[in-house]
């Protein structure tokens, strides 16, 4: 969004950009994300577990916990796939549908040093988009395929995918 403001209204970035509108893009985010960790744990909570309260996993998941219930779990499995699949394409598409209309922006500017510019303003965020998406994508279709038959390896790579790019945030910019 910042890039898109910047690169196509340059003169408005500032009138645009105000801090009540910024105030009400991050309070709408996290009312998403309340919205999407608060029912998975409504049904997870519902959920008789006759076995062992042991989580296997590093962190407290959805998924994990749902597991361990003794009945069957398949619309829990459908509504964390939806929330998992809705959590990351819909970012990505915004990113992909704002980064489409900035290279067209782009491509109309006349002189080359301002399109490398522009094109580089952009390559860092691209850069840390793809170094948290990818693994995070590859980690889910493996999981889901049951292709990682190791737990602590999937857990390794997740835990690593959403560790690794914060970290290298402030070197890549």
């Amino acid at each position: 969004y910042d890039r898109l403001i910047a690169i196509c209204w340059p003169l408005r970035y500032c009138t645009i950009n105000i801090n009540l509108r910024m105030l009400l893009i991050i309070a709408g985010i996290w009312s998403l994300v309340v919205l999407l960790e608060i029912f998975p744990v409504i049904f997870a909570a519902r959920l008789p577990y006759c076995s062992s309260r042991e989580v296997q996993s590093c962190c407290c998941e959805h998924s994990p916990v749902y597991k361990l219930a003794c009945t069957d779990t398949s619309f829990n499995r459908q509504l964390g796939t939806a929330k998992t699949l809705t959590a990351l394409l819909g970012p990505l598409t915004f990113i992909i549908f704002t980064y489409a209309i900035v290279v067209v922006a782009v491509t109309r500017i006349a002189s080359i040093s301002q399109r490398w510019k522009a094109f580089h303003t952009c390559l860092t965020h691209l850069l840390l988009v793809l170094l948290y998406y990818m693994p995070v994508m590859v980690a889910y279709v493996l999981g889901n395929l049951r292709l990682i038959q190791n737990f602590d390896l999937y857990t390794a790579v997740l835990t690593a995918s959403v560790t690794i790019p914060p970290m290298l945030n402030p070197i890549i910019y």
